[in-house]
């Protein structure tokens, strides 16, 4: 890794091999840090990882990163599909973490990363459309609300005063 690491200080100098070191450092399960360590790649692409850390400093060091939403967000024009998409990523948070993921590593930018978000957001969109014929399990946060509203219930029929919901015309 260091091999690669002198020469990228040689293409871009001293700064640029700080750079890669650091993120190397900070993420090591990465797949551009795996690329650049593994001496069974060519020297090109453990080089061309290495510049791509380099290059990504800001995605990987950034405190509060754009997300994958973000750019869900600009892709989806209607708000309905976009709050309906958002909710299906809130419930699956595995799919969630590797969207991010992706996106922290690619920037969203090229053809072929865009190419595989949106093709994400299309399998997103066909699960719902599938999720929408069968039950799903209720999330905690629904749980929660319908635990409340019983105990408001139990407690309107003891003769408790409770102001009730304004009903709508």
């Amino acid at each position: 890794m260091y091999g690669i690491l002198s020469l990228l200080k040689k293409m871009k100098g001293k700064d640029a091999m700080k750079r890669a070191l650091e993120v190397a450092q900070k993420f090591p399960n990465e797949r551009s840090v795996r690329v650049m360590k593994n001496p069974e790649f060519a020297e090109s692409s453990r080089l061309a990882s290495a510049q791509s850390l380099d290059e990504g400093y800001a995605r990987y060091m950034n405190p509060h990163p754009g997300t994958f939403m973000n750019y869900v967000r600009h892709r989806v024009k209607n708000p309905k599909t976009f709050t309906a998409i958002a909710n299906h990523f809130r419930l699956n948070p595995k799919e969630r973490k590797v969207m991010d993921d992706w996106f922290r590593e690619t920037g969203g930018v090229g053809s072929w990363s865009r190419g595989f978000m949106d093709s994400m957001i299309q399998d997103a969109i066909g699960k719902m459309a599938r999720k929408n014929m069968q039950l799903r399990q209720l999330s905690d946060h629904e749980r929660y609300m319908i635990a409340v509203a019983r105990q408001r219930k139990q407690e309107s029929m003891r003769g408790a005063k409770i102001i009730p919901f304004p009903k709508r015309d």
